[in-house]
């Protein structure tokens, strides 16, 4: 377990650089986050995937970070309207595609 936790400690420094070289790199940031989460750091994935908002609104981080409030809390809806407030203040929210709210 061990070898496997340092493997994705390795992946995620990869992905962690590669979004500091370009902090829309979606794909990166997303992996990153996934990195996180497989080590047991789902706070840390959270944060990672909130913070990769704030520079995209890509559906793919909207639609994990959602399912890891699922996991965290039975609150999540709660978090779920604060996200949907987020994405109608900063886009063109009639063509977003919101059912990753799972509302």
């Amino acid at each position: 377990s061990s070898g496997i936790n340092a493997e994705y400690g390795d992946a995620y420094q990869h992905f962690s650089r590669a979004v500091n070289q370009n902090p829309r790199n979606t794909v990166a940031a997303i992996n990153g986050a996934v990195c996180l989460l497989y080590m047991g750091r789902l706070g840390d994935s959270i944060l990672q995937f909130e913070g990769a908002l704030k520079t995209t609104l890509h559906p793919t981080l909207l639609f994990n970070l959602v399912s890891l409030y699922e996991l965290k809390t039975a609150a999540s809806t709660t978090k779920k309207y604060q996200l949907l407030d987020m994405v109608t203040s900063k886009t063109d929210w009639e063509a977003f595609p919101f059912e990753f709210l799972r509302l």
